[in-house]
C-alpha cells in the first residue's frame, strides 16, 4: 500500500517472502554487524501485520549472530497486543515505533496512523517484555520542521517521558 514515508510503489505487495528472515540473518553475519535494525513496512495485507516475519528476523539473526544486538522498527500493527506480544516475545532489544511529528499534525502527516495508538503500542511493548522477564529499551522518533511550534514539541516530549518511552530521535 502507499507509505508517505517510503519510496515503494502503492499497490498490493507479492507473497510474503518466508525465506527473508533467513537472508537477513545471514547478510548480518557476513557484514559483521555488532547492532541490527529491522525495519518494515505496513502489511495491512497480513492478518498479524507482519508481526510473524519480523520476530522470525529477530529469531534468525540471533542464531546465525549471537553477539549482534537488535532493534525492531515497526508499524502500529493496528494496535494490536496479539501482534505486538509476537514481536516482543522474539525479545529484541530496542522495540522501536515512531510517532513522526506532533499530535496536532498526525491526520496530515500520518493519514491512518493516530499518536494514541503509537504511544500505546510502546506502552504495550513495555509491559509485555516485563511480563516475561526481558530487559528491553522502548524508542520512537519525532520529525521537526512540519508546521509545529515549539510549545508542540516540548509538550510531545513531555508525553513521551510520561509514558516511559526511553529514546527519542528527532
Amino acid at each position: 500500500r502507499n507509505c508517505g514515508f517510503c519510496a515503494i510503489q502503492t499497490g498490493r505487495p507479492p507473497e510474503t517472502d518466508l525465506d527473508e528472515p533467513r537472508r537477513v540473518a545471514d547478510a548480518a553475519r557476513r557484514m559483521g554487524l555488532k547492532h541490527a535494525v529491522v525495519t518494515m513496512v505496513a502489511r495491512d495485507d497480513l492478518p498479524d501485520g507482519g508481526a510473524a516475519v519480523v520476530a522470525d528476523t529477530v529469531r534468525q539473526i540471533r542464531l546465525a549472530s549471537p553477539g549482534t544486538s537488535i532493534e525492531v522498527l515497526i508499524s502500529d500493527l493496528n494496535g494490536r497486543e496479539r501482534d505486538i506480544r509476537t514481536v516482543v516475545e522474539s525479545q529484541p532489544e530496542i522495540l522501536n515505533h515512531n510517532v513522526e511529528t506532533v499530535p496536532r499534525l498526525q491526520r496530515p502527516v500520518r493519514r491512518r496512523a493516530r499518536w494514541d495508538r503509537s504511544v500505546e503500542v510502546l506502552r504495550v511493548g513495555r509491559r509485555l517484555a516485563a511480563d516475561i522477564g526481558h530487559p528491553m529499551t522502548t524508542k520512537t522518533g519525532l520529525m521537526v520542521g512540519l508546521g509545529e511550534t515549539w510549545d508542540e514539541l516540548v509538550e510531545s516530549m513531555g508525553l513521551l517521558r510520561e509514558a516511559e518511552i526511553d529514546v527519542l530521535t528527532i
